[in-house]
């Protein structure tokens, strides 16, 4: 800025020690105030309202001051005209609203900005805030230098729609705003509008790209501030509506969007305040610890249900509250969360696509479809929005249409039907109508695709309110999350992906990836009643039961209401009821053994179903989380479903029940050659339990069978095979059997830093024990590196590392605890707070006719599996099979075992200090450390 020659002189030295003293103590006193109303849950509104109120008053004191001081100087010096200033409040501060650690965003408005009096008030203004060490955003501008930055940069333009005078020229304000409406909304409104939309979709993919997020930001994330802000000024430049109710006004919103609008900015803003005395500055996601803490001072608590027996989890993991699980608070404040953002998205959409002014066109094609739609402007379009009101099966018409004829529906149909679809009134008589619910099912099971907003026409659907108009028993489930970091989306969120990965499944979309479902899938014949029950497949939960029997239960009356028939009926019943049973015998149980084979006979019973609920499962596990679905669970649920199948069939015809042992075995020999490559195969799988070829499949048995050959003379060997998914590397270690092996070979891999996600062990008869030496042990582990990594963990270093160490081991030349010793875990400060799990051994006998099986669910640590298998060892007890996997930050390891005399361990005193000893080794393992991410080693 240029100086003047005639520099009135302002004593900023003597000012800013006063000024600042008097700022500290106003500031101290009053954010202690603020705090305490924070902590005590007040209205995050009203909180925030406060404190702009109260940094107003401070600013426009200390304005006051640095004008007198100038204008003092000014008497002393030669006459001066008086210099026109303004502070004005913009961004959030501009709003009216301050976050406890918001930064602030002011500008110092003059009428000359070449004046070198206006920098000097800005000094004034600025030295006693920067001692205080606020952060401070601030400029010195002209009116017109201001207007000329806004038609270039996005963020000055979005500045002007939150200025706010705090202090100075009224006048000078005024004409700013007056310019901004001339020279900047109004012949730009179109261009300003997309600009904001592609801002906010950059700024969405930044901050993960959902809403639903298992951490979302509260300020930049899907429908968080940052996109109501964005409502708000999209209603600003169509109209001038600054806040929800003039918006009301101006025909921009009904009332029921400005409600859900203001309830969830005080959500928003609730949480927000929250966040920021917990951390004590600016702080913006809402991490897992936060989410827990913030739930409890807003006053969402645990509501605890009467425990039913069961299965509980969305992808079969059993437990003693099974399904009955506590109503964590933290869950419905998430819920509560999610809505809120869910309505900030959906209602700022429709705004901003409103305040776009319709390109100009000469033509635009129009053609009724006589139906109660038409085609406009190359969009499905209703030809008169008000037969809605008589006619709701309208508004899935026009959805048939969009599939029909693929094209987008027009944003003025869609906006009116998501209007009515939040009449209660208008969805019971949409239910009512025997042609909506016939459109609804030729809707759901639809495999064309159309260009929609939310990629499917379900998700469509659930965006403008008719999927919860068909079914109000989905609303409880919609927003729901699981607090967990396995389960990444909500219920209805899930549910609805579940549904289009069926459809792309049926699209053949998946064949290279999932060919079995693939096939399956072209012979379903009950489609409809296998597309209801993977809609429906969670409704049941969060109502305080075993959410498959409360599913079952609201399930049978959905379908009556759909119009299917008994049988049909029936089918999604069942669906819904057991569609956790494949994946449990899958990844919990011996499907090797006969009992478990006759148990999936009789609770299956026929292939159809077989097939309906073998679907069911992996589109389900497919969309938990992106990972959930590895390509060796893929095999295992596969291998399953043929081995069930045959069962059933021969059972059906009375008919010997078909070894799909027997068969794999056959398989892994079939084109082999007659010579030393088969006879390996041959040798290798004699010795392996059945259970084995079950698991792996026929390509992997040769693999494994060169593995084991490869052994040689070695006391240890080790090697690397093909992994299931990307950064996760199979492990495999034979050596010869010895009681507590497991255990040792867990030591050794934590101690290597190799997380295990899943354990196969196996004892098989070698031509060694056939020459009089020991049975040989041959494990296979699913193994990564802790925390997010793609590379391979199982590089040639690594594998010589852990074979010289499980050696040394063996040999007794290196010392158990020297090999713990090496383990690491990260620092308190670098560990991340997750979810709560909680510790749960159940005991049964009833599961094998000769082993007992042992399931043990807990939190992810490393060195965990040495733990349990070593506790399991000391116990005098020989584990014959362990099923180790890692959902998220939870463990699900079972274990057959059996006493040192052989069979079940039967005596209760006995089977509760196994109990007791298998929790006191856990509890050991917690209290040595924090705890590592995705390390069940």
């Amino acid at each position: 800025m240029a100086d003047g020659n005639a520099r009135p002189e302002l004593d900023l030295t003597a000012l800013a020690p006063l000024l600042g003293a008097v700022c500290a103590e106003y500031r101290d006193r009053h954010r202690a105030a603020l705090s305490a109303r924070v902590r005590a849950g007040e209205s995050g509104v009203s909180v925030a309202a406060l404190h702009a109120r109260i940094v107003d008053g401070m600013l426009s004191a200390l304005f006051c001051a640095a004008d007198a001081a100038l204008m003092t100087g000014a008497k002393k010096a030669a006459p001066v005209p008086k210099v026109r200033l303004a502070l004005v409040a913009v961004g959030g501060y501009g709003r009216g609203l301050l976050g406890l650690s918001s930064d602030l965003d002011v500008i110092l408005l003059c009428e000359n900005v070449d004046d070198p009096r206006a920098a000097q008030v800005a000094e004034a203004l600025l030295y006693p805030l920067w001692d205080l060490g606020l952060e401070i955003g601030h400029a010195v501008r002209g009116v017109n230098e201001t207007l000329m930055l806004a038609r270039e940069d996005l963020r000055t333009t979005t500045m002007l729609l939150d200025v706010r005078r705090v202090a100075g020229d009224t006048a000078l304000v005024e004409e700013l705003l007056r310019g901004a409406r001339r020279q900047v909304f109004d012949p730009g409104q179109r261009e300003i509008v997309e600009r904001l939309l592609a801002e906010r979709a950059a700024r969405h993919e930044r901050f993960g790209g959902s809403r639903y997020l298992l951490e979302p930001d509260v300020k930049h994330g899907c429908g968080g501030l940052r996109d109501l802000d964005l409502a708000l000024w999209a209603a600003q430049i169509r109209s001038g509506a600054r806040t929800p109710e003039e918006a009301v006004r101006a025909g921009l919103l009904v009332r029921r969007e400005a409600d859900a609008l203001v309830a969830a900015r005080e959500m928003l803003w609730s949480v927000r305040q929250q966040l920021h005395l917990r951390a004590g500055r600016r702080h913006d996601r809402l991490t897992f610890e936060d989410q827990e803490e913030v739930a409890a001072v807003l006053g969402y608590r645990d509501e605890s249900p009467a425990i039913t027996p069961g299965l509980s989890g969305e992808t079969g993991e059993p437990g003693s509250d099974a399904g009955a699980r506590t109503q964590l608070g933290v869950e419905r404040f998430m819920q509560a969360y999610y809505l809120h953002a869910r309505a900030v998205e959906h209602v700022g959409e429709r705004v901003l696509e409103a305040a776009r002014e319709p390109e100009r066109r000469e033509r635009a094609r129009s053609e009724d479809l006589l139906d109660g739609t038409l085609v406009f402007d190359g969009h499905v379009t209703l030809k008169d929005s008000d037969a809605l009101r008589t006619d709701p099966a309208l508004a899935l018409r026009l959805y048939r249409q969009v599939i029909r004829l693929g094209l987008p529906p027009y944003a003025f149909a869609r906006e009116a039907i998501a209007r009515a679809a939040a009449d209660s009134a208008w969805c019971t008589d949409l239910r009512a109508s025997q042609a909506a619910r016939d459109i609804f099912l030729e809707l759901l099971i639809t495999t064309a695709d159309a260009p929609l907003r939310r990629g499917s026409i379900l998700g469509e659907l659930h965006e403008v309110g008719l999927l919860l108009a068909m079914l109000p028993e989905f609303e409880p489930v919609t927003g729901r999350v699981q607090h967990d970091v396995y389960h990444v989306y909500t219920v209805d969120v899930h549910s609805v992906a579940a549904v289009d990965r069926l459809r792309s499944i049926l699209r053949g979309e998946q064949a290279g990836e999932l060919p079995l479902a693939t096939r399956l899938a072209s012979e379903a014949p009950r489609t409809t009643a296998l597309f209801l029950g993977v809609l429906l497949h969670d409704v049941g939960k969060g109502r305080g039961r075993d959410h498959s029997v409360v599913g079952a239960e609201l399930a049978r009356p959905i379908a009556e209401r759909m119009g299917l028939s008994p049988a049909d009926v029936a089918h999604v019943e069942w669906l819904v009821r057991d569609h956790l049973r494949l994946y449990h015998w899958a990844m919990r149980r011996d499907t090797s053994d006969p009992k478990t084979l006759q148990e999936i006979v009789e609770a299956i019973g026929t292939v159809e179903r077989l097939r309906d609920l073998y679907l069911l499962t992996l589109v389900d596990l497919g969309t938990t989380n992106p990972t959930a679905l590895t390509t060796w669970k893929s095999r295992v649920l596969d291998d399953l479903h043929r081995a069930a199948a045959d069962a059933i069939e021969a059972s059906a015809s009375g008919a010997p029940i078909p070894s799909r042992a027997a068969q794999l075995r056959a398989e892994a020999v079939s084109g082999l050659p007659n010579d030393p490559e088969r006879a390996n195969v041959l040798e290798f799988l004699d010795g392996m339990p059945d259970r084995y070829v079950l698991t792996h499949g026929t390509d992997l048995a040769r693999e494994h069978a060169a593995i084991a050959r490869a052994r040689g003379e070695r006391v240890v060997h080790v090697a690397a095979g093909r992994g299931p998914s990307v950064g996760e590397g199979e492990l495999v270690v034979v050596t010869d059997d010895r009681p507590g092996l497991l255990a040792d070979i867990a030591a050794v891999l934590a101690g290597n830093r190799l997380a295990v996600t899943t354990a196969h062990i196996y004892t098989r008869a070698s031509l060694r024990a056939a020459e009089g030496g020991k049975a040989e042990a041959f494990d296979v582990f699913h193994v990564r590196r802790p925390g997010p990594s793609d590379s391979d963990p199982l590089d040639p270093a690594t594998l010589g590392r852990v074979e010289r160490d499980l050696s040394a081991l063996l040999g007794g030349t290196l010392p158990l605890a020297d090999l713990l010793a090496r383990k690491t875990t990260a620092p308190a400060w670098a560990s991340r707070r997750s979810p709560e799990v909680r510790t749960e051994v159940l005991v049964d006998n009833e599961v094998s006719p000769r082993f007992t099986v042992i399931d043990v669910f807990t939190r992810d640590r490393f060195g965990l599996l040495h733990a349990i298998a070593r506790a399991l060892h000391e116990a005098h007890l020989t584990i014959s099979l362990s099923k180790v996997s890692t959902e998220g930050d939870r463990v699900a390891d079972v274990f057959y075992v059996e006493s040192e005399s052989g069979g079940q361990l039967r005596d209760p005193a006995r089977v509760e200090a196994v109990r007791v000893a298998l929790f006191r080794a856990i509890d050991a393992l917690a209290n040595a450390g924090p705890p590592s991410v995705h390390a069940s080693s």
